[in-house]
């Protein structure tokens, strides 16, 4: 007895503490209202500052509330939509009142409909599109489900000026301002600010393993960010961002289906409870493919193949798919996310592209021939936070299974032919009696991250405004368990092959540290940055790099301008590294191990003015710049080497108007290069190879009725220019080079430098590539809480072609529809 009346006094005492607790927190509130009210602004901000961390629940939003209506009084714009957003975040559904400023009214309006928002990707500290130092694209979850966009390739194609999609045969790809790769390697993709990318390849595909319908918002800035992010963050960065549970607040679940194979299906859920956070999420897509006649006369090597069938559009027998789940706890976060995507190339490996039949070749483990990536991601972070400064720490493990089947022809090879794969001299005798031949290389990476960032304020008065924002990292990667194989005859494998498996591994460090001063003097803001990168490499080579920023911006109420400087770098990947490697080894060609990868570099200069509400609803930004990217890699032949340059300029514009029925988007792109070298033959192209001079995205959405929503995306290109490689040359300049590499006679040397010479002035065709116009159409439908939808890509069923890196001229998607219902609870 006496146990339970202690339990019921110890109880009664901790609900007259909570309560007295709650009463104080009142009383607090009330007093900071009150100076509000009275004119003290910045007396009842500082009263709610110094106790939020403390109100319960039910008074939180309010403090949330008068914190933003302070901020708004003393002309702190970016402070009271980080406050306003905390406000939304406890209460979704909060509606202003009247007795609320119109300004208020209006800044809630905008968070909802997304055309105000507070990012963190481009000074790795909170501020709003108008002080970020580059110029940056924000695309809200809206604006993805309205512009029809089936992967994250085609909404960044859509929305971000300077990106355009190329096709080079091995997955999904995208450009920016006329920089790319055989892969998506040049841009630096996060989720939730950890990367994404590759630590052997730097690849990741913006493709459906990258799913949408998990996403609160994308920011994109555009330009080189090493200064913060290192090295990967060459072009660009993507942040993709995704929802909370107290966005989703509930369950939703979408499915489709669609010619050519398409089924895919998209759920969400998520909550919010108290202090705890937490959002699941899952994607699954498929698609059989189109397939495309191509005559022989368009193949890589007509001398050699047949036309025949290509599959466009094609993943696999197993799904892409993307899953993954957040959980936050007070200042606790953890996210885990595993990733999968099997693309099928429509063509034979880059320079012999022609047709070939994917269900003749065997499978590795399910996988027929194509580029394969299975991740898994699991990361637990935790942060502080006090009046003036802010840490977040983060212990990250990425596990990658990457894999390229790649067929390399159909028919019998001679032995002549042998310069497109590396294996051994008897191996080509052997495959030069089969058809089918293949290649198979898989391998496994592993990398163990930590992380340290952080901002402090060290002044914040009517006049000055300053932040320095810091940070530290170290990785350590692995890459181990490589398969390697050549096979014949369709089925067949060759296993001998140990040299590639012994020296396909390696392990590699890397350590970087940065520094980020921000500092806002009335109008004008001074944003410069520093960041240094050391990576130790497998052959105990280390790389050095400083990567610097510096911007200016000028800020006015309907207008701002900011001037900036960058410079960005990528160290040559892994895998690349190793393969000139392996060729050395297995082909005994001397050169190729003198031919040491270094990193590649941008420098970018970048003007930007923008216009802020000039007519209610309209954004308006203009943005030049001048572009110098040194040492691209880029293969060639069989062997990876440094020889890209450009030197390129461009002007940006972008447009976006909103009104509650109706949505435009629109953004244009005009580049030009003054200088262009990919090959050593190539001493100055008039412009840059697979990319448009001019190009232009519209979306337009509108709101017919309450529950009909109309919407289509409009897309030009100019002509451009493609370039592929004339293998009847090639082969001749290989077998001159390999006997150029084995022999000690001058005489004979000098004869094969000049007819090396000779050749390499034609081993590059050229081809133009006409200009397009494409337009994509949808509708939604709401009944109660269920969706319908209908989107049509490519609407006239305009056959085109589109081509890339070190391939030809790739048949794009014809007219491909899908039907979706979705379900929100």
């Amino acid at each position: 007895m006496s146990r339970r009346l202690l339990l019921i006094f110890l109880c009664t005492v901790c609900l007259l503490s909570a309560q007295a607790q709650n009463s104080n927190m009142r009383q607090i509130y009330d007093q900071a209202e009150s100076d509000y009210q009275d004119g003290r602004v910045e007396q009842a901000a500082n009263l709610l500052e110094e106790h939020i961390k403390s109100f319960p629940s039910n008074l939180r939003v309010s403090a949330f509330r008068l914190l933003s209506l302070c901020n708004l009084s003393m002309e702190n714009d970016s402070m009271a939509e980080q406050y306003a957003t905390l406000m939304l975040r406890e209460d979704p559904y909060y509606n202003p009142s009247i007795q609320d400023p119109p300004r208020f009214s209006e800044l809630v309006s905008n968070l909802r409909m997304g055309l105000t928002a507070t990012i963190t990707t481009a000074s790795a500290q909170s501020e709003d599109l108008r002080e970020v130092p580059v110029p940056t694209t924000l695309i809200t979850e809206e604006m993805i489900r309205i512009s029809g966009a089936r992967n994250l390739q085609e909404v960044l194609a859509f929305y971000v000026p300077g990106m355009s999609i190329v096709d080079c045969n091995e997955g999904v790809n995208i450009a920016m301002r006329g920089i790319y790769s055989n892969n998506q390697e040049k841009i630096l993709i996060m989720l939730n600010g950890h990367r994404l990318n590759s630590y052997s390849t730097n690849i990741a595909a913006p493709d459906f393993s990258m799913s949408l319908d998990k996403l609160k918002q994308i920011e994109v800035l555009r330009g080189p960010a090493s200064s913060i992010y290192g090295g990967v963050a060459l072009t660009a960065v993507v942040n993709l961002i995704t929802k909370q549970g107290i966005d989703i607040d509930g369950f939703s679940a979408r499915v489709g289906v669609g010619d050519y194979g398409q089924l895919r299906a998209d759920i969400n859920m998520g909550k919010r409870l108290f202090d705890l956070d937490f959002a699941i999420w899952g994607s699954l897509y498929k698609a059989d493919g189109q397939r495309i006649y191509v005559p022989k006369e368009e193949t890589g090597y007509p001398t050699m193949t047949q036309g025949g069938d290509v599959i466009v559009g094609g993943f696999g027998n197993k799904p892409s798919y993307d899953f993954g789940a957040t959980l936050s706890w007070n200042n606790l976060q953890m996210m885990y996310s595993s990733r999968f995507s099997e693309a099928i190339s429509p063509f034979t490996a880059s320079y012999t592209y022609h047709p070939y039949n994917i269900e003749k070749y065997r499978t590795f483990n399910g996988i027929r021939p194509s580029t394969t990536n299975q991740t898994h991601h699991t990361e637990v972070s935790y942060q502080i936070h006090s009046d003036h400064l802010y840490l977040r720490g983060t212990v990250s493990y990425d596990n990658n299974d990457l894999t390229r089947y790649q067929v390399f022809s159909e028919n019998q090879i001679q032995l002549s032919d042998s310069f497109a794969i590396p294996y051994e001299s008897n191996l080509g005798l052997l495959m030069a009696d089969y058809p089918g031949v293949f290649r198979y290389v898989n391998g496994q990476e592993k990398n163990l991250g930590f992380q340290l960032k952080g901002d402090v304020k060290y002044i914040n008065n009517a006049t000055h405004k300053g932040s320095v924002a810091f940070g530290a990292e170290y990785s350590h990667f692995k890459f181990d368990d490589m398969r390697y194989a050549i096979g014949y005859n369709y089925m067949m494998t060759v296993d001998s092959l140990h040299i590639p498996k012994d020296m396909g591994k390696g392990t590699e460090k890397s350590f970087s540290t940065f520094l980020q001063l921000k500092h806002q003097w009335k109008s004008l803001i001074l944003n410069a940055g520093l960041r240094f990168d050391y990576r130790k490499r497998y052959d105990d080579k280390s790389i050095k790099e400083f990567s610097p920023r510096l911007s200016l911006i000028y800020l006015r109420p309907k207008w701002n301008a900011k001037l900036s400087y960058s410079k960005s770098f990528i160290d040559a990947p892994f895998l690349y590294r190793k393969l000139n490697d392996l060729l050395s080894e297995m082909m005994q060609i001397k050169g190729i191990a003198d031919l040491e990868l270094s990193p590649e570099y941008l420098h970018s200069v970048q003007f930007t003015l923008g216009g802020t509400e000039w007519i209610k609803g309209l954004n308006l930004e203009l943005n030049t710049f001048f572009n110098h990217a040194k040492n691209l890699i880029y293969v060639k032949t069989i062997d990876y080497q440094n020889m890209g340059e450009y030197k390129s300029m461009g002007l940006e514009f972008t447009g976006t108007y909103r009104q509650k029925r109706f949505f435009a988007n629109i953004n244009t792109t005009w580049q030009k290069s003054s200088h262009v070298t990919i090959f050593e033959a190539d001493k100055n192209l008039s412009s840059i190879p697979n990319i448009p001079d001019f190009m232009a995205n519209t979306v337009l959405a509108w709101n017919v009725t309450k529950n009909l929503k109309l919407f289509t995306h409009l897309m030009f290109y100019s002509k451009q220019t493609a370039y592929r490689v004339n293998l009847d040359v090639v082969r001749e300049l290989y077998d001159a080079m390999a006997k150029y590499y084995n022999t000690t006679d001058p005489v004979e040397m000098q004869q094969l430098g000049e007819l090396i010479q000779e050749l390499s002035d034609y081993q590059i065709k050229y081809e133009d590539v006409p200009s397009r116009f494409l337009c994509d159409v949808g509708a939604e439908y709401t009944i109660w809480k269920v969706q319908l939808a209908l989107n049509v890509r490519n609407l006239f069923n305009k056959k085109y072609v589109q081509s890339g890196q070190g391939t030809g001229l790739i048949p794009q998607r014809g007219r491909w529809f899908m039907i979706s219902a979705g379900i929100k609870l």
